[in-house]
């Protein structure tokens, strides 16, 4: 059940004023005492993507099915870089259901190949970040879909570090101790059709 706007607001007099550390800590303090169906409640009606999803923030939608949504980026690395994201709340990719995650790969990459028809690209990156360190900037799931131009200038390269030889295999061992198995359900994902007119937008696309 969504937080009434009396608890919204007492939330935010409660953090009202306090430097961003401070903040922080009275929020997990607040959160602390919430029921858990409330805090999803409240992460919900603050994320701006839980809002695209439901219709609340206007957004130039590129495809939609009952699980997920893709819009164009309002801020683009390159013309026609699109955001896929779950309908749900998950902050992390890893919390996904595994039909939910084998479904948004599978959508991206038909978005991907529309992204090469629509604006001509000549490459595409599928980017997902878990993570401020690595990159994450909002506390969703985000998969970027950003064509490619030669000397384009879109930074994702990296500088190869030197790992020894014993970090190495005690890093392999502590990963084959996880023991990952891949569950056997089955995404269920119709064809996606997307026509070059889904995809482009005046403000962005020529």
């Amino acid at each position: 059940m969504p937080l009434t706007q009396e608890q919204l607001a007492y939330i935010q007099q409660q953090l009202e004023g306090l430097p961003p550390e401070e903040q922080q800590r009275k929020m997990q303090e607040i959160l602390a005492q919430l029921p858990p169906e409330e805090v999803e409640a409240m992460r919900q009606q603050q994320c701006p993507f839980c809002l695209i999803a439901a219709g609340k923030v206007p957004a130039k939608a590129v495809y939609e099915d009952d699980m997920l949504k893709a819009v164009l980026d309002i801020n683009p690395a390159n013309k026609g870089h699109i955001i896929l994201f779950p309908k749900k709340h998950y902050q992390f990719s890893f919390a996904m259901p595994d039909n939910e995650i084998a479904r948004i790969f599978q959508v991206a990459n038909k978005l991907s190949k529309a992204a090469f028809e629509a604006v001509g690209a000549q490459g595409t990156n599928i980017f997902l970040a878990n993570g401020q360190a690595a990159g994450q900037n909002a506390p969703h799931v985000l998969v970027h879909i950003i064509p490619r131009f030669e000397n384009d200038k879109v930074g994702l390269a990296w500088q190869p570090k030197k790992i020894e030889e014993k970090d190495m295999e005690e890093i392999a061992q502590k990963l084959k101790e996880k023991k990952i198995t891949v569950g056997q359900e089955k995404p269920v994902i119709e064809e996606v059709k997307i026509e070059k007119e889904e995809i482009e937008g005046p403000e962005i696309l020529p």
